[in-house]
């Protein structure tokens, strides 16, 4: 079960400063992880108990699972694409389950992950100044972190958009 290489693929056209609405809700299984500077140190270690531990569960990992990871300075969280089991309408009542809807605004970078602060900095002030504001950050590793040193960083930027109020006339 456990790999060493968890990179995603990510198509630059369909993710470089797209907004993408998610109307079916998508689940994501969450377990903790590790990080220095916000580079995670047991990433794909920790994709893997995220694995066992949803399959554990009874949920059903989807093919090619996208994988979030919302990074703090020394702490953060990996958050796994999964199907709820079958016997239920999604995940309530579990707190490692997280269920994402709505508007996504996405761009991709190739900085290295121990700088991706000044990135979401401008990407939460450029949102702004566009009148939309981030209800949350996560990232997407394209290149996980066992390839970055031969493939080079790049890392897709999901910011959750919190919802538009439209005037109607």
């Amino acid at each position: 079960m456990l790999k060493g290489c968890y990179c995603q693929s990510m198509d630059t056209e369909t993710w470089q400063g797209n907004e993408c609405f998610w109307e079916q809700p998508r689940y994501f299984y969450r377990v903790t992880t590790r990080v220095a500077l916000h580079s995670p140190i047991t990433y794909s270690e920790d994709v893997s108990r995220a694995m066992m531990e949803a399959k554990t569960q009874g949920y059903i990992i989807k093919q090619d699972p996208l994988i979030l990871l919302k990074s703090g300075l020394f702490r953060g969280d990996i958050f796994l694409e999964i199907n709820p089991p079958e016997d239920s309408a999604d995940c309530r009542g579990n707190a490692s389950c997280l269920k994402l809807q709505g508007a996504f605004y996405t761009v991709i970078t190739k900085t290295p992950p121990f700088q991706m602060g000044t990135v979401v900095d401008k990407l939460a002030r450029d949102l702004k100044k566009k009148g939309r504001k981030v209800r949350d950050l996560y990232l997407c590793l394209a290149n996980c972190p066992a390839c970055s040193k031969e493939k080079g960083n790049r890392t897709v930027i999901f910011a959750h958009l919190e919802p538009t109020l439209e005037v109607r006339g």
